[in-house]
């Protein structure tokens, strides 16, 4: 794990949804990612949102609601829509992720210099303030409503659009 060391100046602030990985690939991927200090979880309601997700080498195709980097633990992966995928098979050798997770963490400076998707951008704030609302008012659509000061119609169709519920909150 020594090797890894050079990313525990960067990494901790990232979080990571894994997603299909089987006991082995679990056990690999949490150790690696608990020492550089990324946090993780199996759950999707563990975070807001996460910055990036893991999937494992069971996964051949996927489709988020949200647009997240994706690492795959798989030689080949299929995506629906517009995600940056890297293709990460186990082992990970320490310059590679590293490589990975500078990318991803670069993903989330503003703007960048080959321009700004303003859609794209849109709907992952939009996303998040419904979250954040959701979450201040345990789950109440009506008071976060109020609070992002729409409808409450609005609110639900939104929700709706981004595949939120209330029930999570």
């Amino acid at each position: 794990m020594a090797k890894y060391a050079n990313f525990l100046d960067w990494s901790d602030d990232l979080k990571a949804w894994l997603c299909g990985l089987d006991d082995e690939e679990l056990s690999s991927v949490s150790s690696i990612f608990t020492f550089i200090g990324v946090e993780h979880s199996t759950s999707l309601t563990a975070f807001s949102l996460p910055d990036f997700v893991v999937l494992g080498q069971a996964v051949d195709s996927f489709e988020l609601d949200e647009v997240l980097p994706v690492i795959s633990l798989s030689h080949s992966v299929t995506c629906v829509g517009e995600h940056n995928v890297w293709l990460c098979p186990l082992p990970w050798r320490s310059s590679t992720l590293s490589a990975v997770l500078k990318e991803i963490k670069q993903l989330h400076t503003f703007p960048q210099a080959s321009g700004v998707n303003l859609n794209l951008h849109v709907r992952h704030l939009e996303a998040l303030l419904i979250r954040q609302a959701l979450a201040t008012t345990q789950g109440v659509v009506s008071k976060a409503a109020q609070n992002l000061q729409i409808q409450r119609t609005t609110l639900i169709e939104k929700m709706r659009r981004y595949n939120i519920d209330k029930s999570e909150f």
